[in-house]
């Protein structure tokens, strides 16, 4: 039998289920670089932005982003984000390596297909979101990660020039 003549199966992907506050975040496996303990960072002094600060991490900064308070999700000001997940950045016209999210616990790993993955009717129109969905029980965000690197890459460049 030819690879035309076989039957169509299912597309199977490997994700990581990540816990915010509020919701979880849900990235492709391979996004995902390594997941950190938040004690080990060194956290620089300032904060840019209330969604964007910046941390120490083998010897280069890095940019952490609390995706919730982008998404204007009502989260609390301070809350236990005590992992950064350390994701690879995807978007060339960036050109950022590495940025961080910082979440509430360890992410899961999943594997998903389309017949798993349930809309849901809450509205967020945001440029830095895909949609959302529920997985299970749980409520979550597919971030439009090409928008949120070049928010990553403005906001360098504009604090650069302050």
């Amino acid at each position: 039998m030819s690879d035309m003549e076989k039957p169509a199966q299912a597309q199977f992907v490997h994700c990581m289920l990540i816990p915010l506050q509020k919701h979880y975040l849900l990235l492709p496996n391979s996004t995902i670089t390594e997941v950190l303990p938040k004690a080990t960072i060194k956290q620089a002094a300032t904060k840019m932005t209330p969604w964007l600060e910046w941390v120490e991490w083998q010897q280069k900064k890095l940019a952490v982003v609390d995706l919730e308070t982008l998404l204007k999700q009502n989260i609390e000001t301070l809350y236990p984000a005590n992992k950064l997940c350390i994701i690879e950045g995807i978007n060339a016209d960036a050109d950022i390596g590495y940025y961080a999210i910082p979440c509430t616990g360890s992410p899961q790993l999943i594997t998903l297909n389309a017949s798993a993955l349930k809309m849901t009717h809450d509205q967020n129109n945001s440029d830095y979101l895909y949609c959302q969905i529920k997985v299970g029980n749980k409520v979550a965000f597919i971030p439009n990660l090409d928008t949120l690197e070049i928010a990553i890459k403005n906001a360098n460049l504009s604090a650069k020039n302050d």
